[in-house]
């Protein structure tokens, strides 16, 4: 398993899909973020004002963009307890536990960053402050719990090494998500600065991207 060869048609579904896309949006937003704090460090300067614009711009569009995500959710949180309670020995419980403890986290994350947009589009009128932070929390534990799946599996990994190259990138996506998440908690403060979260988020975004791109499996199987 390889993967596949760069070309146009290949690179237009890939940025297109609706994942990859927030993606690709990801990067000019953070982006930004580390432009305002490395750059533009003159908030009177023009250029870092439409910086400034241009980043919560974005961080409204993602939102939007990221609207209803709970309900896939609420699908993986189903899947996750059939397979906790299931009797098949050929299933992972520690690997349901963990992918669990993501799926819920994330639930309660959507929820509260589609009410975080209403406040911020100005559209219900209520202090998104402590739920903003909560939400970012839950982010944290979402992270943490998807890291140590991660560190699992590499751990069980042998004989595929481009499987095993996967598994280590996903863990340093975990890694850098975990450090947005911990600043935007400012569960961190003061040790993370802005622009490190924004390094950490666009490293975050290239990995996934890199990750889903599409594979080429030389061995095909055999039709049965």
């Amino acid at each position: 398993m390889a993967l596949k060869a760069l070309d146009l048609e290949t690179l237009s579904k890939h940025v297109n899909g609706l994942s990859n896309k927030d993606k690709v949006i990801k990067i000019f937003q953070y982006g930004a973020q580390a432009l305002q704090h490395y750059v533009f460090t003159d908030a009177t300067d023009p250029r870092a004002q439409k910086i400034n614009t241009l980043f919560w711009s974005l961080v409204l569009h993602r939102k939007l963009f990221r609207y209803m995500n709970s309900l896939s959710e609420i699908v993986n949180i189903k899947k996750r307890l059939q397979e906790i309670s299931s009797d098949d020995p050929n299933i992972d419980k520690v690997n349901s536990v963990l992918l669990l403890g993501k799926n819920s986290s994330f639930f309660v994350f959507w929820l509260l960053d589609n009410a975080v947009y209403l406040s911020m589009g100005k559209l219900v009128k209520f202090n998104a402050g402590p739920a903003a932070l909560l939400s970012y929390k839950l982010w944290l534990f979402a992270n943490i719990c998807n890291m140590l799946r991660n560190i699992r599996l590499y751990s069980n990994c042998r004989g595929d090494k481009q499987r095993s190259k996967d598994l280590e990138l996903a863990i340093v996506k975990d890694v850098a998500d975990i450090v947005v998440a911990l600043g935007f908690s400012k569960m961190a403060d003061p040790y993370i600065s802005w622009g490190q979260i924004g390094l950490a988020g666009v490293l975050s975004a290239l990995l996934h991207l890199h990750l889903a791109w599409p594979r080429v499996y030389h061995n095909k199987p055999k039709s049965q």
